[in-house]
């Protein structure tokens, strides 16, 4: 070789770089900056509180505009930044409500005895929302709106996200609203459609509990009464949990009653006859009128009357019961609103999600033997 020629270590590798190297040693070759908000912002030619809006699916810039900068934050692989999201949520926690209706819940009204369900329930929805910088307040549904109505109500008081309360009856709402503006929780199985993400008591679990407490106190014949509306929306879980305590936990079969009635009330014949027949030594039940549970109760001997027990404690007329927590299903439903509101998720989801909170046993006037 002459002596003006230049040579290379042996070591070293040189090659061009083509544009359709994507990969060196199995890791991504980063050809640009991870796009922003600003950069994405001034692509399109409009604010980063405008891009912002638009990934979070809000109804407060247009459906076009919307689109347009979600088409582009797809194809420039925008991802959000998880410590700016946790930096957002903590200035949102410190700042004050920007509106008194942020969250709304959606409701009807309940008979007194179920009013103690639903004013706890509310106060946890409340709790927390003010918690996270959200405010909460109610609107019933009983107020004879249209769908048309209550959509421009909820749009012109900027509300973006909805929890729906327990409802009285079994209820198609796919027509009521376009929820496509709207970020929706459900804290009741009365809905039958749509289907969006849910915070419900642990129905089957609770049950069981409740059987667990009741042989722990000698109870060997528990029976269950509810209506058939109930059971349903339900989805049979307590009487599926009864059924699977008498088959294997050691207690006497009981046919459970199931009345025909629409809504919670038992019939109080019905409830009589029963009584009568099966002879439970403890009655499972929701919180219904009391008249009936007092009528049926005064057709046997006091000796031979059982405990009642209600799923929906506290109960004046019941002996113990299990309490469901309500306070504690509504902060947890504001949890998972919250996170939508952030991910700017609206609309029916295509998989929607349950959480299931767990309800406490209260022994209340049992003893411990029988």
């Amino acid at each position: 070789m002459s002596s003006g020629a230049v040579t290379w270590p042996m070591n070293i590798l040189i090659y061009p770089l083509c544009a359709s190297d994507q990969l060196f040693y199995g890791k991504p070759i980063m050809t640009s900056a991870r796009p922003t908000l600003r950069s994405l912002a001034a692509e399109a030619g409009v604010s980063a509180m405008t891009v912002s809006l638009a990934l979070r699916n809000s109804h407060k810039i247009t459906a076009a505009t919307r689109q347009r900068i979600q088409r582009l934050a797809a194809a420039r692989d925008y991802r959000p930044d998880p410590a700016i999201t946790r930096l957002m949520q903590h200035l949102r926690q410190r700042a004050p409500a920007r509106s008194p209706t942020n969250i709304i819940g959606l409701m009807q009204s309940w008979p007194p005895y179920q009013r103690s369900y639903l004013g706890r329930l509310c106060c946890g929805l409340e709790a927390r929302a003010a918690s996270l910088g959200f405010a909460f307040t109610t609107l019933n549904l009983d107020d004879n709106r249209s769908g048309a109505q209550l959509q421009r109500l909820l749009l012109s008081r900027g509300v973006e996200g909805l929890v729906i309360l327990p409802l009285r009856r079994l209820t198609n709402l796919s027509q009521l609203l376009n929820w496509s503006a709207f970020s929706t929780v459900s804290i009741t199985s009365a809905v039958i459609a749509p289907q969006f993400h849910s915070v419900m008591p642990n129905h089957y679990d609770n049950m069981i509990a409740v059987c667990r407490a009741l042989t722990h106190v000698g109870c060997r014949r528990i029976g269950l009464a509810i209506t058939s509306d109930w059971n349903v929306r339900l989805r049979h879980r307590w009487a599926g949990a009864i059924m699977w305590q008498n088959c294997f936990g050691g207690t006497q079969a009981v046919s459970p009653l199931i009345t025909q009635e629409a809504g919670q009330d038992l019939d109080a014949g019905a409830f009589t006859d029963w009584l009568k027949r099966e002879k439970p030594d403890a009655v499972v039940t929701d919180s219904v009128n009391q008249a009936t549970i007092t009528a049926g109760l005064a057709h046997l001997a006091r000796r031979q009357r059982p405990k009642m027990i209600t799923m929906n404690w506290p109960d004046s007329t019941s002996d113990a019961g299990l309490d469901q927590r309500p306070d504690q299903l509504g902060s947890a439903a504001i949890d998972v609103l919250a996170g939508l509101l952030t991910r700017g998720e609206k609309g029916i989801p295509a998989n929607p999600g349950s959480i299931m909170i767990d309800g406490r046993w209260v022994n209340g006037k049992l003893n411990s033997s029988r």
